[in-house]
């Protein structure tokens, strides 16, 4: 799928798993919004709020539908997604492409199950 970032290397025995992917000079969605440079340690991109910059609405309504439409694709097709969120979403060009479609296949929990544990009505 166009909005799926590809993998150069992958493997996985009983105890553990490896994927690779290119390097991105653009980063992820998060770097954008955080003005921050890929190759930086995490403290200094994420800990600093005055950095913090919101997108413009063509590029939300871009980014949105992409991400909507890989979504979707994977949906018909019976894959589960749980971990969507901004450092999730490569930047590549105008075009954003999810990673760590793999979590699911390796059992990991979803990103928000912590918050989706908290009702009782949800399985």
């Amino acid at each position: 799928h166009p909005y799926i970032y590809k993998i150069s290397f992958a493997t996985a025995n009983e105890s553990s798993a490896l994927v690779i992917r290119p390097f991105s000079e653009k980063g992820t969605l998060k770097d954008l919004i955080y003005k921050a440079k890929p190759k930086d340690p995490f403290l200094k991109k994420y800990c600093n709020p005055k950095k913090i910059q919101g997108l413009e609405l063509q590029q939300i309504k871009t980014y949105g539908r992409q991400i909507l439409e890989v979504l979707k694709f994977l949906h018909e097709k019976g894959f589960p997604y749980g971990h969507l969120h901004s450092a999730n979403v490569m930047l590549d060009g105008d075009t954003c492409k999810l990673l760590d479609l793999e979590n699911s296949l390796l059992g990991l929990p979803s990103f928000y199950r912590s918050y989706f544990s908290q009702f009782r009505k949800i399985n």
